[in-house]
């Protein structure tokens, strides 16, 4: 009796110690990671953070990220510059609640493109508001992942071995465009996007940092996991730097690129066309519209630049891309047509069809400007500026078509004038009144039936066309012999 006895305290006592023993171990055993944290605004509630813990065992990559959640999207890149970089980017998904990760790879100063290995969201128990965009003046958004085949790709590599591990190695990070104001009719469409290869705005702030990899590698898949905050609830930086050459970015480049070409369509082309139609002033005319041409050739050489930096325009597929490199050529046609006539119609005073072409080239040139602006607006991702430019448009166009009516039914009330007398049409050139011009005719209408002056010389008869001319008498006997002027040789 007392051996079974024995035997049964002994088991509960070693039950107890193994529950013990249980009870002591933590829910979440500690990962090694090295975290990254910038406070662009100062405010470290609205930090970006960058925690990584890597596999050494599989490779596999476990990694937190969050940025405020006025920003489009947030990302960081492995290595020291964009291109050869191996990006990770988030951004909120269509619901406009969860998130989207997308993995590319940089080739340059341009948006990033292709893909990175695979990557898996996380929705763990012990992770808070994970891959979410929460609400709210400090809204976050966040995502936690862990991603496949993610450290080698073409051009570059993250070394996590024992032996090739780096203290320092280099990263890069960003966050897109702010998101007030979009969606509201008053700013961009906000980028909500389920496809791994959404178009992505450029950056608004970015710079670089290092981490030491030593520090963040879990030596077998037991180990790893994604990292947890390591100071209560938040994230502070460790086994990292600081942000270096951390900055604001802007790019004004688009936004000049549309204020060239809709002031140069909207105004300076129509006014080019009304100065000639009404003040008949060719030199004129062709000042202000090569003015024109060359404020859109600059504005066509910034549109190509700008172009090449984005995946959705490298390729000049889209309508407005393709109206705008036809309207240029157009352009330059109507320049080389404009002069060609011009020289033509000097040298031999005739209408040419070069010149009928110029003639309607032009305004439908302008109509397809006109037209190809709100398409680039809504290309841009900019649809909210279709309104304002709507507007600014009709306001210019009842400006021009009422001086045009103003101008063109004040000349027609003006009496119209033959040889510098009423009556008639315009006098080209100094015309003789008491004969006319052939503008009148009769004698209430003018002098236009009666040819041209009478010669002057010597007729024996008076019933000639020439004048004949009264004798001249002296003074002193009253008579004298018919006087005629000098034959003029």
């Amino acid at each position: 009796m007392l051996k079974p006895a024995l035997a049964l305290l002994a088991l509960t006592s070693g039950v107890a110690r193994h529950v013990a023993a249980a009870e002591s171990v933590p829910d979440v055993l500690p990962i090694s990671a090295a975290v990254f944290t910038a406070d662009p605004s100062g405010d470290a509630a609205a930090s970006f953070v960058f925690a990584l813990n890597v596999d050494q065992q599989t490779g596999d990559l476990y990694l937190h990220m969050s940025a405020p959640a006025g920003n489009e999207w947030m990302g960081v890149g492995i290595g020291s510059d964009m291109k050869g970089a191996g990006m990770f980017i988030a951004y909120p998904s269509k619901n406009g609640t969860g998130m989207t990760l997308s993995t590319r790879v940089g080739y340059g100063h341009t948006e990033p493109s292709g893909q990175l290995g695979t990557c898996e969201l996380s929705y763990a128990d012990d992770l808070t508001d994970a891959n979410t965009v929460s609400a709210g003046t400090n809204g976050t958004m966040t995502v936690d992942a862990v991603c496949h085949n993610a450290t080698t790709w073409s051009g570059g590599s993250l070394p996590y071995a024992d032996t090739t591990a780096k203290t320092a190695q280099p990263f890069i990070f960003a966050v897109g465009p702010s998101t007030n104001g979009h969606g509201s009719g008053h700013g961009p469409s906000p980028l909500r996007s389920n496809s791994l290869s959404a178009g992505l705005r450029r950056h608004v702030y970015y710079g670089h940092f290092t981490m030491d990899i030593t520090n963040a590698v879990a030596a077998n898949t037991s180990l790893a996991g994604i990292p947890l905050p390591n100071s209560d609830t938040t994230y502070t930086s460790t086994h990292s730097s600081a942000a270096i050459d951390a900055q604001a970015d802007n790019d004004p480049a688009p936004a000049i690129h549309a204020f060239v070409m809709c002031l140069t369509f909207v105004i300076i082309f129509p006014l080019g066309a009304l100065l000639l139609k009404l003040l008949h002033r060719v030199r004129l005319h062709a000042i202000v519209q090569t003015v024109g041409l060359v404020l859109v050739t600059m504005a066509t050489a910034g549109g190509i630049v700008i172009s090449t930096q984005y995946n959705r325009s490298r390729h000049f597929a889209s309508a407005h891309q393709v109206l705008g490199i036809l309207l240029f050529l157009a352009l330059l046609g109507q320049l080389g047509l404009g002069i060609v006539h011009h020289r033509i119609f000097k040298k031999e005073q005739r209408p040419t069809l070069l010149g009928k072409i110029h003639r309607y080239l032009g305004p439908v040139a302008i109509a397809v400007g006109v037209i190809n602006a709100p398409i680039g607006f809504v290309f841009a991702g900019n649809p909210h500026l279709c309104l304002p430019y709507v507007i600014v448009l009709v306001i210019v166009a009842v400006v021009f078509f009422g001086v045009r009516f103003c101008v063109q039914r004040r000349a027609a009330r003006r009496p119209k004038v033959v040889g510098g007398m009423p009556g008639g049409g315009p006098a080209e050139g100094y015309q003789y009144p008491q004969f006319g011009s052939g503008g009148g005719g009769g004698n209430g209408g003018g002098n236009g039936n009666l040819g041209p002056p009478p010669a002057y010389g010597r007729s024996e008869s008076y019933g000639s066309e020439d004048v004949p001319l009264r004798p001249y008498e002296s003074q002193s006997s009253g008579l004298g012999e018919a006087q005629h002027p000098r034959t003029i040789v």
